[in-house]
Protein backbone atom coordinates (compact mmCIF):
# COMPACT_ATOMS: atom_id res chain seq x y z
CA UNK A 1 0.00 0.00 0.00
CA UNK A 2 1.34 3.60 -0.88
CA UNK A 3 2.77 5.92 1.79
CA UNK A 4 -0.60 8.05 1.14
CA UNK A 5 -3.03 5.59 1.34
CA UNK A 6 -1.51 4.71 4.85
CA UNK A 7 -2.03 7.93 6.21
CA UNK A 8 -5.41 6.74 6.54
CA UNK A 9 -4.68 5.02 9.45
CA UNK A 10 -4.00 8.54 11.21
CA UNK A 11 -7.65 9.41 10.54
CA UNK A 12 -8.38 8.41 14.44
CA UNK A 13 -5.96 10.17 15.70
CA UNK A 14 -6.91 13.58 13.91
CA UNK A 15 -10.69 13.26 14.85
CA UNK A 16 -9.44 13.12 18.63
CA UNK A 17 -7.50 15.72 18.61
CA UNK A 18 -10.28 18.18 17.19
CA UNK A 19 -12.09 16.45 19.88
CA UNK A 20 -9.27 17.47 22.20
CA UNK A 21 -8.97 21.18 20.72
CA UNK A 22 -13.09 21.34 20.77
CA UNK A 23 -13.44 20.21 24.92
CA UNK A 24 -10.01 22.48 25.74
CA UNK A 25 -11.81 25.72 24.15
CA UNK A 26 -15.24 25.30 26.52
CA UNK A 27 -14.74 26.75 30.03
CA UNK A 28 -15.69 23.55 32.84
CA UNK A 29 -16.94 24.22 35.92
CA UNK A 30 -17.11 20.49 36.89
CA UNK A 31 -15.94 19.75 40.11
CA UNK A 32 -15.79 16.33 41.96
CA UNK A 33 -15.29 15.04 45.37
CA UNK A 34 -11.61 14.07 45.12
CA UNK A 35 -8.87 16.85 44.52
CA UNK A 36 -6.97 15.66 41.53
CA UNK A 37 -9.87 14.72 39.05
CA UNK A 38 -8.67 17.02 36.23
CA UNK A 39 -5.60 14.95 36.51
CA UNK A 40 -7.39 12.22 36.29
CA UNK A 41 -9.11 13.17 33.62
CA UNK A 42 -6.43 14.19 31.41
CA UNK A 43 -4.77 10.70 32.03
CA UNK A 44 -7.32 8.92 30.48
CA UNK A 45 -7.99 11.63 27.84
CA UNK A 46 -4.66 11.08 26.60
CA UNK A 47 -3.97 7.66 26.99
CA UNK A 48 -6.34 7.18 24.36
CA UNK A 49 -4.42 9.86 21.94
CA UNK A 50 -1.29 7.79 22.51
CA UNK A 51 -2.73 4.86 21.29
CA UNK A 52 -4.74 6.44 18.16
CA UNK A 53 -1.10 7.61 17.48
CA UNK A 54 0.85 4.79 17.92
CA UNK A 55 -1.85 2.96 15.52
CA UNK A 56 -1.24 5.30 13.16
CA UNK A 57 2.45 5.54 13.48
CA UNK A 58 3.03 1.52 13.58
CA UNK A 59 1.19 0.84 10.48
CA UNK A 60 2.54 3.91 8.58
CA UNK A 61 6.16 3.32 9.62
CA UNK A 62 5.65 -0.60 9.37
CA UNK A 63 8.88 -2.57 10.44
CA UNK A 64 10.78 0.64 12.11
CA UNK A 65 9.68 0.20 15.45
CA UNK A 66 11.71 2.48 17.28
CA UNK A 67 11.04 5.24 15.08
CA UNK A 68 7.14 4.76 15.24
CA UNK A 69 8.07 4.74 19.05
CA UNK A 70 9.52 7.64 19.11
CA UNK A 71 7.20 10.00 16.99
CA UNK A 72 4.21 8.41 19.15
CA UNK A 73 5.75 9.50 22.36
CA UNK A 74 6.81 13.12 20.83
CA UNK A 75 3.64 13.87 18.89
CA UNK A 76 1.69 13.10 21.78
CA UNK A 77 3.82 15.09 23.92
CA UNK A 78 3.45 17.94 21.65
CA UNK A 79 -0.46 17.72 21.61
CA UNK A 80 -0.55 17.66 24.73
CA UNK A 81 1.96 20.93 25.31
CA UNK A 82 -0.11 23.04 22.97
CA UNK A 83 -3.53 21.94 24.41
CA UNK A 84 -2.15 23.50 27.84
CA UNK A 85 -0.70 27.09 25.62
CA UNK A 86 -4.04 26.77 24.34
CA UNK A 87 -6.00 26.91 27.36
CA UNK A 88 -4.21 30.25 27.82
CA UNK A 89 -6.51 31.88 25.76
CA UNK A 90 -9.70 30.64 27.02
CA UNK A 91 -11.52 32.18 29.50
CA UNK A 92 -11.91 30.11 32.72
CA UNK A 93 -9.73 27.46 31.88
CA UNK A 94 -6.04 27.43 32.87
CA UNK A 95 -2.70 26.08 31.20
CA UNK A 96 -0.62 24.13 33.98
CA UNK A 97 2.72 22.37 33.95
CA UNK A 98 1.13 19.34 35.83
CA UNK A 99 -1.70 18.62 33.34
CA UNK A 100 1.38 18.44 30.58
CA UNK A 101 2.38 15.41 33.07
CA UNK A 102 -0.57 14.34 33.16
CA UNK A 103 -0.70 14.07 29.24
CA UNK A 104 2.58 12.76 28.92
CA UNK A 105 2.33 10.24 31.18
CA UNK A 106 -1.21 9.28 29.68
CA UNK A 107 0.41 9.12 25.93
CA UNK A 108 3.01 7.02 27.18
CA UNK A 109 0.55 4.53 29.18
CA UNK A 110 -1.52 4.62 25.30
CA UNK A 111 1.58 3.70 23.30
CA UNK A 112 2.17 0.38 25.97
CA UNK A 113 -0.98 -0.49 25.52
CA UNK A 114 -1.04 -0.80 22.29
CA UNK A 115 2.12 -2.06 21.86
CA UNK A 116 0.91 -5.12 23.99
CA UNK A 117 -2.07 -5.58 21.55
CA UNK A 118 0.47 -4.96 18.91
CA UNK A 119 2.85 -7.92 20.01
CA UNK A 120 0.28 -10.57 20.76
CA UNK A 121 -1.62 -10.05 17.07
CA UNK A 122 1.63 -10.38 15.48
CA UNK A 123 3.10 -13.27 18.17
CA UNK A 124 -0.50 -14.93 17.09
CA UNK A 125 -0.52 -14.47 13.35
CA UNK A 126 3.11 -16.32 13.33
CA UNK A 127 1.91 -19.36 15.20
CA UNK A 128 -0.52 -19.30 12.67
CA UNK A 129 1.17 -19.15 9.92
CA UNK A 130 3.95 -21.40 10.76
CA UNK A 131 0.86 -24.30 11.77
Amino acid sequence: MGSWRRLIYFLPAAIYCTLIFFISARSLKMKFGFIYWDKGAHWVEFTLLGLLLAFGFYHYLSGRVFLAFYLTLMTGFFIGLTDEIHQLFVRGRQCDWTDWVADAAGVLIGWYLFKLIYDRRHKALKTVRTT
